[in-house]
């Protein structure tokens, strides 16, 4: 590789780097990927794959550990991820997890912040865009889209000592100079199984009721990522390598889905590739379950891929399947593509590509393949003839085709009409249509354009990529500009010129506040919309340039541009230099092809945003015989217009992404021709420029070259004049050689006869003295349409009708119709729109915008002259005249399509008649022409369907029982006054009407048509007429077609009714939409309903849908005199702001979230279709995004927290001692056997506080200490064995009174507001009565008894488990431990573990006065250590001065005293800071129990503590929970008297985790 060459900069060479650079280099991984090869097998039946792929990289220097790579929804092994086939160190995190909502957040729509940043690293708000050309120079490797597979290049430790392997990389003769023949790189080999498909694929007719033939195709998009959701890779468009994919599928249907033999009449009638079952069919069942034909079985499943299929085998190990492999030179991610299905294979360039044009192409003829479902390669060879012939055209125009073939595979539920990937395409099924379908002129040539495109995306967007996303807008241009020129052969030069005016026109109107192209590029990933406005500017400045280089002499235009770019890309299809293309770059090339410098182009048209309107004036100096022209630039647009339903969602994101309005120039400057056809009929063309500092007004001076006027007439009134000249020989007449005689358009119906029959009149005569006193007919700026730009001038009605008649130019033409179309209503427009449908030579365009402009003409001031000029229009073309007793009679013709031309004018004429008006509504000639024509319909002789034309009558009789306007309270058929005539008669119609339109819907369900266009069609008519008003609205019409059955158009068609129909506030119709657009198995219908639910959502925030809208309070104003005002000033704020909702998308935002309030049902439904399973990435985010615009966020998030769980333990009777299932049980003693059953449950209820029971009495004995230890000693019977509940206390203070837990809660940090001073300790109480099973048991053996001071420390605030805690509430030494032997730990379960963690006991402290046990919960008595004497203020020490403790204060157990330090040792000297445990000591006598100082428990809940010498030892109050509240005295004869430390005894709330008095256990 020729990177292989190139150092790598040292450190101080980088830091002297370029800061682009660095920022680069930042951006980058330090490796280039050289090749990957990927082993897929796809399973059909689980629509699931897996796989291997391993990828070669060099690695940009030595010191790499780690290496990112990319890769989504899948399951990587990362075990035996090996790296020069020796296993190594992998992590791998899915980035598609962040689309599951955790389990246990409890979030609903309002919480979409929450989910939106957890999403946020799919999707940035930036991503590095490194420049192609500049990788290699400065070595700045690969940007994954993720890496969010982390691969370790340093093999374990045991495989250290190997050497590394090293990848030698096979070069060119001519690169063996510059490299060296081996270099050192890495194989990585990632084995890896899809889970849960989102993006990347697209299974069709797998899944239950789909009734289609099965087949699978890879999905693309223009951002990153996509591609790692199929197979671990580099999703980087700007690393392009060598591929090697082999791919194992079955060989057929049968062995995709095995099934058993069926009888040949069980077969599976529909499969093909139609979704719509006729009526008498059975209903349809899943296909993995349906006996299919023989036939079916045994299609053989193709595999299409990108490359050149290089082999095919048997899979060795299953003779079922089979393996495709398929090589591609060089080629990105994201253009890597491939389906696999049973196919039909129709070889196009060998049925549509003679012989003489093979010969004559030679090594530049493309092989083009189809493939289709089957059934339909009779479709497919109709609709992709045309690509065949551009194939052939764009050879030695522009250059071979790059690659060796070109596949166009056509599959179901694609999203977008065409996708390109290397060396294919894959092509929606909807632009597939049958010979005799009857399409109109612009629907075929938009259909072909489309399949063209296709083919030329790979040469410019495939081969040639853009270097930086700033320059897609020229891999975009290019491959449209590219068609148009390809169409203007087969469609003819006035197509080419009207298609691009219309564009033109189109993008003046909607290039508005819109980024340039330029900086457009950056955010083509935002919508669909983005791309959309590309695809309209781009060729068009193309086509400006185009025009502007080839007006220079000598210069080729930019068709020469192209062709060099090609040709250098196919030579050098490795160089990146050569297969990238940049504006730089390119300017640069169409500067060498022509004289023209078009650096102001660029800035203006490139870099710049909108379009120039300019404003001429022009008048003839008859001083100077110059024409004055001034023209006036201006780009602001001064109308405001209101965002649109359709562009609320784009508006929406633009602002949410931050996309800006480009920079408007200030005046657009550039080469114009200006055209004046002078008075002898002669143009005269100039060039001018408009120059840049013209500061928007340039004055023009152009010289007049006629010095007398000449008379022009037609070979047709050459005649006519004769004949007057000869009756007029006295008169005058000009000469023979001031007459110049010619041809012109429009010149039909000129006989006076005609004129009385069709109404037609002609200027009068003031208005032909002022056209005789003219020095010029017409000028025509921009003639050789070198501008995108809105001219209005100052001319003259009769100078575009000079235009329109004499020019032979459509653009001409259309030009002078718009200008028509701007006027008012006037009967000479009327005569000139009239003889403009009725010549046939006007390019057929120009003659339907003269047909539908004639509706207008149809006025009561001029006496609805329009509407029976439509009317005889259609009898003269296309009905036969009979004359009979009762008159004349127009039958219409038998259906003739053949002339596509007059078949557009003639449906153009259709919708015209029907907009005609008259008192409101449609005249009652006009309606009954339409019905007539559709009764009277014959299609018997005609070679095409008449389905469109008959869609085009219901919409037409549709649109004339609509009135302007109505405002009735009940519909406008129930509200006709049956007593009149014509309304009678009107109802009639409408009955009529509606009864014809669910005729033909009728009819579609039994002979289909081409897209069940009159189901859809009858759908619409419906929605339109119940809009208007003038039937019921009844939403079953629409709900009934939304059946899994139906036609993916018509569900969607269902749907756009009941949203324009204002349905979306109702629960049922919201929750059902929302429902079919995330779980439908089809993207492309998820992805239209979810636009039509985005302008439902935009009829709310616009105020169109008032359903969601409460009644407003009425606002009521009283001034100083009490006269009360209406509609105040916060009345007319409210009007005010609706007004402004659809000029400003904040405030219709602020105005959505407003109506939106209260609707739990809208924000449950919201969120239940973003957690569906079956939308991706991108649909999830939109979702999201919508979801911000709907509701406020809400910072509050619920969790769902599992159950605590405990272990309890039964004591179970002898017998049931069984030690195998099948022995009897065992009997033993039951006096010496002990058996206990320990058992897991959930812990759902809180636990209940008890009371605590007393204590046996113990009779004090007054000895010491020292003696009482000695007898204990030699009285002590054998120590039993300690059970103890986990291994860290539940309660650090010392207790009495120790429960069982039946949920122990795990330990925390200790909280900081805690006070701990150390305590004498005192002798332990005697040990109550048994305490009840525990949850968990360990065994110790015995220990010395030892008194302990007490650590009364609260428990931490925040509690974490511990496997140390204890049940008893003592706490364990500091530093020396016990060992304890292994047991099973308390959260075990039987067969596994669980990490539940457990809650802690909180100990509450009374603060601020607050009497401890006030709350009504039962208080406990802590001693805790507290030493920081100092940090308490001084009010604190006024308290706590020493004073002679009270008995009654002790019985409180609020007291401080002071009591002696005395120091404590343990084993050796080491201090004890917890209490330990003292029940291994026996105290069974009343000696041991005084000597011991145990504590005398009373009937009133106190204990007595026996009185020592010194009488250090008070009583204390233990509280009703009394378990480990009690406190420790200890003899004052073996205290010190010096070293006295504060004691503070602090009654805490137990809190609900505090155990009950059942629950208590022994002392230890």
């Amino acid at each position: 590789m020729p990177s292989a060459t190139v150092a790598v900069p040292d450190g101080d060479v980088a830091s002297a780097e370029p800061p682009d650079v660095r920022k680069w280099r930042e951006s980058c991984e330090p490796f280039i990927v050289l090749r990957e090869e990927v082993d897929l097998e796809v399973d059909f039946q689980n629509k699931s794959i897996k796989g291997v792929a391993t990828i070669h990289l060099f690695l940009n220097h030595d010191n790499i550990d780690e290496v990112s790579l990319d890769a989504r929804q899948c399951n990587i092994d990362i075990n035996n991820v090996t790296v020069d086939g020796i296993r190594t160190r992998a992590s791998f995190a899915d980035p598609y997890d962040a689309l599951e909502t955790p389990e246990r957040w409890q979030i609903g729509a309002t919480q979409h912040h929450v989910m939106k940043k957890r999403m946020q690293h799919l999707t940035p708000l930036e991503r590095p865009d490194v420049p192609i050309d500049k990788r290699v120079p400065h070595l700045l490797g690969c940007v994954p889209a993720d890496g969010s597979l982390k691969v370790s290049l340093n093999p374990p430790e045991e495989f250290k000592a190997e050497p590394r392997r090293k990848l030698v990389i096979k070069t060119t003769r001519a690169e063996k100079d510059s490299l060296p023949e081996e270099q050192p790189g890495i194989k990585i080999s990632i084995p890896f199984t899809s889970k849960r498909i989102r993006d990347g694929l697209q299974f069709v007719g797998v899944d239950d009721l789909d009734m289609r033939y099965p087949h699978v195709y890879t999905r693309h998009s223009i951002e990153p990522g996509t591609a790692a959701c199929i197979f671990p890779c580099i999703d980087d468009p700007g690393s392009r390598h060598p591929w090697k994919i082999s791919i194992k599928c079955p060989k057929t249907l049968g062995d995709a889905f095995p099934q058993p033999l069926a009888p040949a009449t069980t077969g599976l009638g529909t499969l093909n590739g139609n979704r719509k079952r006729k009526a008498d069919d059975a209903s349809p069942v899943s296909m993995r379950h349906l006996s299919l034909l023989e036939e079916d079985k045994m299609r053989e499943l193709s595999v299409i891929c990108s490359g050149n299929l290089s082999g095919e085998q048997n899979d060795p190990n299953d003779e079922t399947k089979k393996i495709t492999t398929f090589e591609c030179q060089s080629s990105c991610a994201q253009h890597i593509a491939f389906a696999i299905g049973p196919f039909e294979y129709v070889n196009l360039w060998a049925e549509f590509r003679t012989e003489e044009a093979d010969e004559k192409l030679g090594a530049n003829a493309a092989k083009i393949h189809g493939y289709c479902l089957p059934g339909r390669a009779e479709e497919l060879r109709f609709t992709c003839s045309p690509v065949v012939s551009a194939a052939d055209w764009f050879a030695p125009e522009f250059g071979k085709y790059p690659f060796e073939s070109y596949k166009m595979v056509f599959v179901e539920d694609q999203i977008a009409d065409t996708v390109a990937a290397t060396s294919m395409s894959l092509c929606s099924t909807r632009l597939l249509y049958t010979e005799d379908v009857s399409y109109s002129n612009w629907e075929d040539t938009a259909i072909t354009r489309k399949l063209v495109h296709a083919l030329a995306c790979q040469y410019f967007g495939v081969h040639i990529v853009p270097n930086e996303r700033s320059d897609y807008w020229l891999t975009v241009g290019i491959p449209w500009f590219m068609t148009d020129l390809f169409m203007r052969t087969i469609s003819g030069k006035n197509w080419y010129s009207w298609h691009q005016k219309v564009l033109s026109d189109k993008l003046v109107e909607v290039d508005v506040n819109r980024p340039s192209l330029h900086d457009l590029g950056k955010h083509l990933h935002i919508g669909d919309f983005e791309m959309e406005f590309m695809t309209l500017k781009a060729p068009l400045v193309l086509f400006i340039l185009d025009q502007r280089m080839s007006k220079i002499p000598g210069s080729t235009g930019i068709v020469r541009v192209i062709s060099n770019l090609v040709s250098t890309a196919n030579i050098r299809n490795t160089d990146p230099d050569a297969t990238t293309i940049s504006t730089a770059v390119f300017q640069k090339n169409c500067e060498k092809k022509t004289a023209y410098r078009p650096e102001e182009f660029w800035k203006q048209w490139v870099f710049g945003a909108g379009c120039p309107r300019f404003n001429i004036r022009q008048r003839f100096n008859k001083k100077n015989l110059n024409v004055d022209i001034t023209l006036e630039q201006t780009q602001t647009v001064t109308e405001v217009k209101g965002i649109k339903s359709e562009d609320f969602w784009r508006e929406y994101q633009e602002e949410l992404h931050h996309v800006y309005a480009g920079a408007v120039p200030r005046n657009f400057s550039g080469p114009i021709t200006i055209r004046i056809h002078e008075a002898d009929g002669t143009p005269y063309e100039h060039y001018q420029v408009i120059g840049p500092r013209d500061k928007g007004l340039t004055q023009f001076s152009i010289a007049y070259n006629t010095k007398y006027k000449r008379l022009k007439r037609t070979k047709k009134a050459q005649a006519s004049a004769a004949s007057a000249s000869a009756s007029n020989l006295d008169k005058q007449v000009p000469a023979e050689d001031d007459v110049v005689y010619f041809n012109m358009f429009g010149d039909v119906l000129g006989t006076p006869k005609d004129a009385a029959d069709w109404g037609l009149q002609d200027w009068d005569d003031e208005v032909q003295r002022e056209m005789d006193q003219e020095s010029y007919e017409w000028i025509r700026f921009d003639c050789n349409f070198e501008w995108l730009c809105e001219t209005i001038t100052d001319m003259r009605p009769y100078m575009y009708l000079a235009q329109l008649q004499q020019d032979r130019d459509v653009v001409a033409h259309q030009d002078a119709m718009l200008y028509f179309k701007r006027r008012a209503r006037h009967p000479v427009i009327s005569t000139i729109e009239t003889r403009t449908v009725m010549d046939r030579r006007y390019f057929y365009g120009v003659r339907t915008m003269a047909a539908e402009d004639l509706a207008k003409q149809a006025t009561e001031d001029l006496n609805y002259i329009g509407l029976a000029q439509l009317i005889m229009c259609y009898r003269n073309f296309f009905c036969h005249k009979m004359i009979g007793n009762s008159g004349v009679q127009f039958h219409p013709l038998p259906n003739d399509f053949e002339d596509k031309a007059q078949y557009d004018v003639q449906r153009a004429i259709l919708g015209a008649i029907a907009r005609t008006r008259k008192h409101g509504r449609c005249s009652r000639d006009g309606r009954a022409f339409l019905m007539d024509l559709l009764l009277f319909n014959d299609n018997s002789e005609n070679e095409y369907s008449d389905c469109l034309y008959i869609a085009t009558l219901l919409e037409a009789l549709t649109t004339s029982i609509i009135p302007d306007k109505y405002d009735g309270k009940d519909t406008l058929i129930d509200s006709l006054d049956m007593e009149n005539d014509d309304d009678k008669d009107f109802r009639g119609f409408i009955e009529k009407t509606i009864e014809e339109i669910d005729k033909y819907r009728r009819m579609d369900e039994w002979t289909l048509t081409h897209h069940n266009v009159w189901t859809t069609t009858a759908l619409n008519c419906k929605m339109r007429l119940m809009k208007a008003r003038v039937i019921p609205v009844s939403a079953l019409e629409f709900v009934q077609y939304l059946q899994d059955d139906n036609l993916d158009l018509v569900r969607i068609k269902a749907f756009d009714c009941l949203i324009e129909l204002n349905m979306l506030s109702k629960t049922p119709i919201m929750k059902l939409l929302l429902s079919y657009m995330t779980t439908d198995k089809s993207a492309y219908v998820r992805d239209r309903l979810f636009k039509i639910f985005c302008k439902g959502i935009a009829a709310v925030a616009f105020g169109e849908n008032t359903s969601f809208q409460q009644e407003p309070e009425p606002v009521v104003a009283v001034d100083e005199s009490g006269l009360i005002i209406d509609a105040g000033d916060a009345e007319i704020s409210r009007r005010k702001l609706e007004a402004s909702r659809t000029e400003d998308i904040n405030k219709a935002i602020a105005a959505l979230k407003d109506e939106l309030k209260g609707k739990p049902e809208l924000q449950t439904a919201v969120w239940s279709a973003f957690n569906s399973p079956y939308i991706g990435l991108k649909e999830k985010v939109h979702l999201i995004e919508l979801c911000a615009a709907m509701f406020e966020p809400d910072d509050s998030l619920l969790v769902t927290v599992n159950y605590p769980r405990v272990w309890r333990c039964t004591r179970m009777p002898p017998d049931t001692l069984r030690p195998k299932a099948w022995m009897p049980p065992i009997t033993r003693n039951p006096g010496k056997s002990l058996i206990m059953k320990f058992y897991a449950e959930y812990r759902t209820q809180p636990r209940i506080m008890g009371q605590i029971e007393e204590l046996p009495a113990v009779t004090p004995i007054t000895s010491t200490l020292p003696s009482t230890v000695a007898r204990a000693e030699s009285v002590r019977p054998p120590e039993p064995k300690k059970i103890k509940l986990n291994a860290r206390p539940s309660f650090t203070g010392s207790t009495s009174f120790s429960a069982p837990r039946t949920s122990p809660a795990p330990a925390g940090p200790v909280r900081q507001d805690s006070i701990s001073v150390p305590t004498v300790p005192r002798p332990a109480a005697p040990p109550p009565s048994p305490a009840p099973a525990t949850d968990s048991i360990a065994v110790h053996p015995a220990v010395p008894r030892v008194s302990t001071p007490v650590a009364g420390t609260p428990p931490p605030a925040v509690p974490k488990p511990s496997s140390s805690q204890q049940l008893n509430g003592t706490a364990k030494p500091a530093e020396k431990k016990v060992k304890l032997p292994k047991k099973r730990k308390s959260d075990d379960i039987e067969g596994g573990s669980s990490n539940l963690e457990r809650p802690k006991k909180v100990a509450k402290t009374a603060i601020n006065g607050v009497r401890p046990g006030a709350n009504g919960r039962p208080s406990k008595v802590v001693t805790v250590p507290f030493n920081s004497w100092h940090k308490l203020p001084e009010r604190i020490h006024q308290d706590l001065k020493p004073t002679k403790i009270k008995s009654e204060k002790a019985d409180r157990g609020d007291s401080i005293h002071a009591t002696p330090k005395r120091p404590f040792t343990l084993n050796g000297g080491d201090r004890a800071s917890s209490v330990v445990s003292s029940s291994n000591k026996r105290a069974d006598s009343p000696a041991s129990a005084s000597s011991s100082g145990m504590r005398t428990p009373v009937p009133n809940g106190r204990t007595e503590l026996p009185s020592s010498a010194g009488g250090a030892v008070k009583s204390s109050t233990i509280g009703a929970a009394g378990a480990g509240a009690g406190t420790t005295a200890t003899p004052a004869s073996t205290a010190p008297s010096t070293a006295v430390k504060r004691v503070i005894k602090l009654k805490l709330n137990p809190g609900r985790n505090t155990p009950t008095p059942s629950q208590a256990s022994p002392p230890q």
